[in-house]
């Protein structure tokens, strides 16, 4: 299997229909002039010492370069490394050590990279990728046949620890992968237009996104970042009618005055990435007409393996059916390691073909998550008499007061029933005595007058008492990162008690 067999169909079929759009320069290219460049460019690779065995380095905002790089890259069996575009110069040594890569393709300008990477690999700039190709006798052979278990993609976790840890993943994750998508996922047509703002590098575009478009010959627009007026905009022009994302998003878009008009025009919109409220959820059918699907899945599960698509939620969390165990199974363990039967709260566990290869040099890491065949999530979550996954939060968010386990999704939602509280997060705060307390950051619906006492009244009228907040602060904002997600870790830095 390789994920450039997609590509060759499709141009058969139909060479001259548009496939991707570049919002931010309005570059397009169609299925015809995509598997010309990529056979140009993987010719061009091939000379640089690209093939089976080696591994490119991939640093590139999403853009129609980086689809072509990529392709390039697995049409001569090559293994993709992508890198955050966002990850600064100064720390690319790192992943170019890690994956020992031949090659760095990168946005960055060579006066800005360091000696140690200029030293350490070969080097092609954003710039150059077009024309580096230009007039270069196409790549003659058909595209490398990998076998199930190479690793042909790594992608980074933004996780915890002070180095990013690189997920290998192979054809066989990946096909997988698509099976599930096939028979969880709605149907999509050659008129279905979709809007690719999440990073590449997080592997949703690129797993999911560009071969979905490929196998479907529909057309996709692509952000380098997400923007609230843009995504609007591009629904209005184009016509966009799937739209995908984080809660943020979703929160920023019914935030814009009128945008909800525009989103009435969607056929689908899809989250991922982290729970989805109850509800934003309500609020976004209410406003749009639409429901707001969701689906659950990690970068180690090869992206998702539930979706609740076309299907309201059942509350905070719903992550949709549990598939056929013969495609992945799902179970609740509890801190031991057994089965925990279904309304019980644990640790979400995965098991099959979509499962990661392991972490890149990082053996013990993945010795620490896959068990018995099991990785281990980090999720919290239960699954209900009817097989649907619920996500309550992650285990590490788990506050813990002298010993008593607080989990904040009951206290977020707890505060979120407050009509003046818009968005609640609770992180645990370091306390002399406790170990850990309780302390929410809110931000309030506008023009909403609430303030501290007033909350922690309303919270104490719902909560046991160590559930409740120590503290509250209210944000206008809500930090998050590069993906849109909600950071929890710059919450955790801010004002300690």
């Amino acid at each position: 299997m390789n994920y450039c067999d997609d590509l060759l169909r499709a141009c058969a079929t139909a060479p001259k229909k548009r496939l991707a759009v570049e919002l931010d320069t309005g570059s397009e290219i169609s299925f015809e002039e995509l598997l010309e460049r990529v056979r140009q460019l993987a010719g061009v690779l091939r000379q640089r010492g690209v093939g089976p065995g080696r591994a490119v380095a991939i640093h590139l905002y999403n853009s129609i370069d980086a689809i072509v790089v990529h392709m390039a890259v697995q049409w001569l069996g090559a293994c993709s490394c992508f890198v955050d575009a966002l990850v600064q110069p100064k720390a690319l040594d790192y992943y170019i050590e890690v994956t020992e890569s031949v090659l760095l393709v990168t946005r960055c300008k060579r006066d800005e990279l360091t000696e140690n990477v200029l030293g350490q690999t070969g080097l092609l700039f954003a710039g150059d990728i077009a024309d580096c190709a230009k007039n270069q006798p196409a790549d003659t052979s058909l595209p490398y046949p990998w076998s199930s278990d190479e690793t042909c993609y790594v992608y980074f976790t933004s996780g915890t620890t002070s180095q990013p840890k690189g997920v290998m993943l192979s054809p066989a994750n990946h096909q997988n992968f698509t099976k599930i998508c096939a028979k969880y996922w709605q149907p999509v047509t050659d008129s279905s237009r979709h809007i690719c703002y999440v990073p590449f590098s997080h592997g949703f575009g690129t797993i999911f996104l560009v071969p979905l478009a490929v196998r479907t010959m529909s057309e996709l627009y692509l952000l380098r970042a997400f923007h609230p007026i843009k995504v609007v905009e591009a629904i209005q022009r184009h016509g966009i009618t799937h739209i995908y994302g984080v809660p943020s998003h979703y929160q920023q878009l019914l935030r814009m005055p009128g945008a909800a008009l525009v989103l009435r025009g969607i056929q689908m919109a899809f989250c991922a990435a982290a729970k989805l409220e109850h509800e934003l959820m309500i609020r976004w059918e209410s406003e749009t007409g639409s429901i707001l699907c969701e689906g659950y899945g990690l970068i180690e599960s090869c992206c998702g393996i539930t979706w609740r698509v076309g299907a309201r939620s059942l509350g905070t969390g719903d992550m949709g059916p549990c598939p056929e165990p013969s495609l992945i199974e799902i179970s609740i363990l509890d801190e031991s390691g057994k089965a925990l039967p279904p309304g019980e709260v644990g640790q979400i566990a995965i098991r099959g073909r979509s499962v990661m290869k392991g972490y890149l040099k990082r053996e013990a890491d993945t010795e620490s998550v896959v068990k018995d065949g099991w990785f281990l999530s980090g999720d919290e979550g239960y699954i209900s008499a009817s097989r649907e996954l619920f996500m309550t939060g992650r285990i590490k968010d788990i506050i813990n007061i002298a010993g008593i386990k607080v989990s904040p999704y009951e206290v977020e939602t707890v505060l979120l029933k407050h009509p003046s509280v818009a968005e609640a997060v609770v992180v645990a705060a370091p306390d002399p005595l406790y170990g850990e307390v309780v302390k929410a950051y809110v931000r309030k619906e506008s023009g909403a007058f609430l303030d501290e006492r007033d909350l922690l009244r309303f919270a104490s009228e719902h909560l046991i008492n160590f559930q409740v907040p120590k503290s509250v602060e209210f944000l206008e904002e809500m930090p998050l990162n590069n993906m849109g997600k909600l950071d929890r870790k710059k919450l955790r830095a801010l004002n300690p008690i």
